[in-house]
């Protein structure tokens, strides 16, 4: 069961779209430490590097990888996601948010990446799926 406090935060319809468009890039284990360079060098304000033993992921705006991934030979890359922010401090003992809204965004259609800040969650979603995205959420909210 969800935290009593989920339908008080989305009510407040805490989300925005994050105007960039973004490009989700796969690179070999190998291009660790250049994969690492290029992420310090990312000047947008919304950017993620996720290590794992079999795959590097970023995410990042797609002018930056225009400009970035001329370096990487080797990449998968999926464009073009947007980002939906949340911008209310979620309390870390919030239990259920990311249930709800990704149950109300599934029963729309729409596939979602879930990224979870410290304090924040955001979900990346194609962006031809962003206006059906959008709608549950507000049904969600009780729009």
């Amino acid at each position: 069961m969800s935290d009593p406090r989920v339908p008080e935060i989305l009510s407040r319809r805490p989300w925005r779209v994050r105007p960039e468009r973004f490009v989700l890039v796969g690179l070999p284990p190998g291009a660790r430490a250049p994969a690492a360079e290029a992420f310090a060098r990312v000047r947008s304000p919304f950017a993620q590097l996720i290590v794992e033993p079999d795959m590097i992921t970023l995410t990042l705006p797609e002018d930056e990888w225009a400009v970035l991934g001329q370096a990487f030979g080797q990449a998968q890359a999926e464009a073009p996601f947007r980002a939906i922010s949340f911008e209310a401090d979620l309390p870390a003992d919030l239990v259920g948010f990311l249930a709800a809204v990704g149950r109300a965004l599934a029963e729309a259609h729409v596939p979602i990446l879930a990224v979870c800040g410290y304090a924040k969650d955001h979900l990346l979603v194609r962006e031809r799926h962003l206006p059906a995205a959008l709608d549950a959420l507000e049904r969600l909210a009780g729009g």
